[in-house]
C-alpha cells in the first residue's frame, strides 16, 4: 500500500499560551493575541527551511493552527522543559522578560500529540 502524500492539511502548527496573562496580569485580549501572533512568526521564520514548514505553507489558504493554554509562567516551563526532552522544535517567545507563549513548527498531529497531552484549548 502506498504512503499517502503529505499535504498542507496533514500538518498543524501548536501555539500554547498563558491564560494568566489576561486574567491576573490583565493584559488587554489584543496584546494577548499579538503574543501568539510573534511566537508563530517567529517559529515560521525559524523553520523557514524545514521540510515540515514547506509542506505546511505550501497552501497558505489551508494551514491549521491550535491554541492550548496553559494557567501560569511555572506551567509554561515545564511544557518547555518537556518539547526540549522530547526534542519538539519550538520557539519560547520572551515579553518584558517573561515566557508568555510557545509555537511548534508545523507537525503532523501524531507525532507530537505525547509531548502536549494533558494542554486544553485555550
Amino acid at each position: 500500500m502506498a504512503t499517502p502524500t503529505a499535504t498542507a492539511t496533514s500538518y498543524v502548527m501548536y501555539i500554547i499560551l498563558r491564560r494568566d496573562l489576561q486574567t491576573k496580569l490583565q493584559w488587554p485580549l489584543g496584546a494577548v493575541c499579538t503574543q501568539a501572533a510573534h511566537a508563530a512568526s517567529a517559529a515560521m521564520w525559524i523553520f523557514r527551511n524545514d521540510p515540515n514548514t514547506e509542506i505546511y505553507t505550501s497552501d497558505l489558504d489551508k494551514m491549521h493552527k491550535v491554541t492550548l493554554g496553559v494557567d501560569s509562567e511555572e506551567e509554561i516551563k515545564k511544557v518547555t522543559e518537556k518539547l526540549i526532552a522530547r526534542k519538539v522544535d519550538h520557539k519560547v517567545w520572551i515579553e518584558d522578560d517573561i515566557p508568555v507563549c510557545i509555537a511548534l513548527k508545523p507537525y503532523p498531529k501524531e507525532e507530537v500529540k505525547n509531548a502536549l497531552k494533558g494542554l486544553k484549548l485555550f
